[in-house]
């Protein structure tokens, strides 16, 4: 991509109509299949607004993640307003909305994250971001007020299972859920979880597998083999195809000399953001406002402190590894 960059100097305008267009089809058949209860190919809601993914839940992440790529590149073309510009604004907020009504938690966390990211960072991007995410939430919110259930999975239901109040021992026999819980007659005690239950079992689980493997842990996409083993179980709530976090998967199939890789990566973006933001408060910039929002791109998958699939998941580490060509060329340009 960084060689075609350099060659051809429409292939910024292809990349960007090319997601374009991706991101009009999605969302126009995402709300018809919201508003309508099945896509135009005539898949069913099944719960969750998923357009052409089907059964794949991964509307919102994959907008989230070519979100940031798709603003920077659309901030590089258009320095003036026209009819295109005003439409492709249109398609930034309802992409937004749409992300809220895919049901993704983390997607919803990673582009208001993101927003926050370039409003706090960018030289003349503050005004621009704000009114996308204003608009966008004012949206949200007229939504959530017509049809509750929108915000029932993202904001309801991630309540509920971060605090669970046990009203039927029955329930929680039969869940088979090892310690965590006291039994009291007169009194009900509330569990705080991290995420969920099934979060918190799938860390614990991920986490005896560290400590009996520190070094290379138990091997690459193994956290689905060994979470059977009664060692490592929590519950029956433990198993998954990965533990949900990017920093503890990582920990438990690659050790701490995979670890070292990412927690270097993690230590130098912050440094370079750091650098950044003494810039700022100078009236400097170390990063121009393409950068950032590419950037921010990257800032999401660096994040430490959410539920993630998983790391080795190759169309998530494409839509990471996208950031970083439009980077390195941008940097070579002002060095040029």
């Amino acid at each position: 991509i960084v060689a075609l960059l350099n060659v051809d100097s429409k292939f910024v305008k292809y990349f960007f109509y090319s997601i374009l267009v991706c991101f009009t089809v999605l969302i126009f058949d995402g709300f018809y299949q919201y508003f309508f209860e099945e896509n135009i190919l005539g898949w069913p809601l099944g719960g969750r607004v998923t357009s052409f993914f089907g059964e794949e839940k991964i509307l919102g992440s994959y907008i989230t993640r070519l979100w940031p790529i798709f603003f920077a590149v659309f901030i590089l073309l258009f320095k003036k307003k026209n009819n295109l510009f005003y439409f492709v604004i249109l398609i930034f907020i309802l992409s937004e909305v749409l992300i809220f009504l895919s049901g993704e938690r983390t997607a919803f966390f990673y582009i208001n994250f993101s927003a926050l990211f370039v409003i706090l960072l960018s030289q003349k991007l503050l005004k621009l971001r704000l009114v996308i995410l204003s608009i966008s939430i004012l949206l949200i919110v007229i939504i959530s007020v017509i049809n509750p259930s929108a915000k029932n999975r993202i904001i309801d239901y991630t309540l509920n299972q971060m605090i669970y109040n046990p009203k039927e021992l029955k329930d929680l026999a039969k869940a088979s859920i090892t310690g965590s819980i006291i039994q009291n007659e007169k009194k009900k005690y509330e569990v705080i979880y991290i995420f969920s239950m099934q979060h918190t079992h799938h860390y614990l689980s991920a986490y005896r597998m560290f400590l009996d493997n520190k070094i290379l842990g138990v091997g690459v996409k193994n956290f689905r083999n060994f979470c059977h083993v009664e060692k490592y179980k929590e519950s029956r709530f433990s198993c998954s195809s990965h533990p949900h976090n990017t920093y503890i998967q990582i920990l438990a199939e690659t050790g701490i000399i995979g670890f070292l890789y990412l927690i270097t990566i993690l230590i130098l973006f912050c440094k370079f953001i750091f650098t950044h933001i003494l810039y700022k408060t100078r009236g400097k910039q170390y990063f121009n406002d393409f950068e950032i929002c590419v950037l921010s791109g990257i800032a999401i998958y660096l994040w430490p402190f959410i539920p993630t699939g998983n790391i080795f998941n190759n169309w998530l580490n494409i839509a990471m590894i996208l950031n970083l060509p439009f980077l390195i060329w941008s940097r070579n340009l002002i060095k040029t």
